[in-house]
């Protein structure tokens, strides 16, 4: 997001002067009060939406958006970011609480989200989130992009692919920067016998708010990832060949990109783990590809990826010891600054695990979801419409 030239603001933002209302101050220049707004939560913003008509014009500016954004993703402190929990496959409810609280207070508390076509007999599925916009999906059909900050949606054209008792369904949701355009993947697999024949694509833009058919998955693999992972522009699934087709390990199977603004596929390889590695897990980790390796069934290790797209680069940042407490394989969501913590998602409960002493506190958040397995992630508040200007 580019920043707009100073004689490009003076023409867009009036003065507070200008104000309609007696009752403004109407000494202080626009800039002033902008610098003081961007600093705001949305949900502050939103009723001061309400003051007055210049108001309303400057918040809901496009460049007044990108500032806000801006600013709030680069507080370290996680001030205006939160995080979105739901179980997937079982429930219908979608929950959030300030990841800032998360960090640091012992007992932070949780809120229930009125997401689109909520109800009782409708799972609701997290794709994933990307600047404050949120993608999910109801029953695998029904997508939508929602921001759960603003409380507006917009639900997505149906794809035209079909469900099928012998295909695979998959989602994935990222941004192009080169384009400005929020971007939706949706691919079916076509399963026979034990391995798959192909992997259809379609991709859904935010401005046209159509989708179209392309290139199919690089043929000869099979994306395994139910989620696309969002990357440095791209999308990433652990692949699997016809030949190797396998649920039970990762750990060999290449990592196929694809490039939101160029529209192509791109191979490389995982790690070199060394002995005793078992399985691996795509993740995301303070905005680099990360992958957690099973060593031994003793240890995850935690790799990320410091180049992205050199495979060089991949550098181990920490070890998690197998405890008790990580029956199954923990995912990462973010690393606290302040007290050089990871906050993990290990079944059904949030952990953080300190990388200096390498303890594990379990985080006990109130009116939290009851489910077996959590499925948990981050979004930054911000004013970003669901709807193209």
């Amino acid at each position: 997001m580019s920043d707009p030239t100073a004689d490009g603001e003076r023409k867009r933002f009036k003065t507070v002067a200008d104000c309609d209302s007696v009752h403004e101050i109407p000494y202080l220049p626009t800039e002033i009060i902008t610098k003081v707004l961007i600093r705001l939560p949305v949900k502050t913003l939103v009723k001061f939406r309400c003051v007055c008509r210049s108001w309303l014009a400057l918040i809901s500016d496009p460049i007044f958006v990108e500032k806000h954004l801006r600013a709030s993703t680069q507080d370290k402190g996680y001030a205006h970011h939160r995080l979105i929990m739901s179980s997937g496959s079982r429930s219908f409810e979608v929950k959030s609480c300030s990841l800032s609280s998360v960090l640091h207070e012992e007992c932070p508390s949780a809120h229930d989200h009125y997401y689109p076509l909520k109800h009782p007999q409708r799972i609701v599925s997290i794709v994933g989130s990307v600047n404050g916009l949120v993608c999910i999906a109801i029953d695998q059909g029904s997508v939508f992009l929602w921001n759960p900050s603003t409380r507006k949606s917009k639900r997505l054209p149906n794809c035209g692919f079909k469900k099928r008792s012998r295909g695979h369904n998959g989602y994935g949701f990222g941004y192009d920067e080169a384009s400005s355009d929020y971007k939706v993947i949706v691919t079916k697999s076509e399963l026979y016998g034990e391995a798959p024949f192909k992997t259809e694509v379609k991709i859904y833009g935010y401005r046209s708010d159509s989708w179209r058919r392309i290139e199919t998955f690089p043929k000869g693999h099979f994306p395994m990832d139910a989620l696309g992972t969002f990357v440095s522009g791209s999308l990433h699934w652990t692949a699997s060949g016809e030949i190797d087709f396998s649920y039970s390990s990762n750990i060999r199977k290449p990592i196929v990109s694809f490039d939101l603004s160029k529209e192509t596929y791109t191979e490389f390889s995982q790690p070199r783990y060394g002995k005793g590695a078992s399985d691996s897990k795509l993740g995301v980790l303070s905005d680099n590809l990360c992958l957690l390796s099973s060593i031994h069934y003793k240890r995850f290790d935690v790799w990320v990826m410091k180049e992205y797209g050199k495979v060089e680069s991949w550098s181990k940042l920490f070890t998690i010891p197998y405890l008790s407490q990580l029956e199954v394989f923990p995912v990462p969501l973010c690393i606290s600054f302040r007290k050089n913590e990871v906050l993990l998602v290990v079944g059904s409960r949030l952990v953080l695990y300190n990388m200096d002493n390498r303890t594990i506190r379990p985080i006990n958040i109130q009116d939290c979801l009851q489910v077996y397995l959590l499925e948990a992630y981050t979004y930054i508040e911000s004013l970003v419409s669901p709807y193209p200007e």
